[in-house]
């Protein structure tokens, strides 16, 4: 699926990766959910994420799972492969094998040694198989322990981003910071928020779509939110964003386990994460099942 062929605003999510009890990957529960989600507003997937448990998920694991979405929701939605590799080998080859499965977009991550930036996009973005958005890079544990942001200066994302094979950008939560990038990226890329908690801060600030966790759980609401900013209702979009921000940092901070349990809440095949991660305790499952009945959120619509 071509991503400019799409209804704007684009809303893609983070997709949890379930597993069986003796901890393989659960491919019928993984089709299942993707099955789910086509009836949604949810405009795509984006595989190999932090949400996705990506970390502990081998790189056949990770193609395997690409091709049993690819198998379901192939130019039903878009499909996104995510790439975290410092090597301009190791990504190049990592974008080729994902291509090769039938993949449409290629989520590569800014690396984290800021003196090789530079060289890696230049050579990478050259001779890539495919369309490339662009994502911040976080420092470790950035989500909930922190408020830096690593990488890439605004300027260099800009410059990035005018290649060809470049489709667009998905920010960081540093709305000060992303607003300057901003500045730097032509109107005609995608330029995506990454926090449903920020969707009407950074609508307002020029983003045009989003790339988030609760977009599992909510894409209508979301998609909502994030059109009635783009068509200047400005305090409607806000009001309707400030009903979600619990849900969103109930979930968000307890990352992929408490996205797990949300859709599990919620008639999706979530379950539990793979060892070393922990499930939830009682207390945080409460929390959750607390946060989303308040934000109105009972099923995925």
């Amino acid at each position: 699926m071509n991503i400019q062929n799409i209804e704007p605003p684009i809303l893609v999510a983070p997709s949890p990766t379930p597993f069986t009890r003796e901890g393989k990957v659960n491919f019928n529960a993984i089709e299942n959910n993707a099955e789910k989600w086509l009836s949604t507003d949810l405009s795509g997937f984006v595989l190999g994420t932090e949400n996705g448990e990506e970390q502990l998920l081998s790189f056949q694991e990770k193609k395997d799972i690409c091709k049993s979405v690819v198998s379901v929701a192939k130019e039903k939605k878009l499909i996104i492969a995510g790439i975290d590799n410092p090597s301009v080998k190791g990504t190049l080859e990592d974008a080729d094998a994902y291509i090769n499965l039938g993949v449409d977009v290629l989520r590569i991550r800014i690396p984290r040694r800021r003196d090789t930036i530079d060289e890696y996009f230049n050579e990478v973005l050259e001779k890539i198989s495919g369309p490339v958005l662009i994502i911040h890079q976080m420092a470790p544990g950035g989500f909930t322990n922190s408020m830096t942001t690593e990488g890439a200066d605004p300027d260099q994302i800009g410059r990035f981003c005018s290649y060809d094979s470049v489709v667009g950008y998905i920010a960081s939560h540093l709305v000060r910071f992303e607003m300057m990038t901003r500045k730097f990226i032509s109107k005609d890329k995608q330029f995506w928020v990454p926090n449903a908690m920020l969707m009407a801060a950074q609508i307002l600030e020029g983003a045009n779509g989003a790339c988030f966790m609760l977009g599992n759980i909510a894409p209508k609401i979301c998609r909502e939110i994030m059109k009635l900013g783009l068509e200047g209702n400005y305090s409607k979009s806000k009001k309707l964003n400030d009903s979600l921000v619990d849900a969103d940092w109930n979930i968000l901070s307890r990352g992929a386990p408490g996205l797990k349990y949300a859709m599990d809440l919620i008639g999706f095949e979530g379950g539990n994460p793979r060892s070393p991660l922990n499930t939830l305790d009682e207390n945080a499952k409460n929390e959750i099942k607390i946060a989303l009945k308040n934000s109105g959120i009972l099923k995925v619509e």
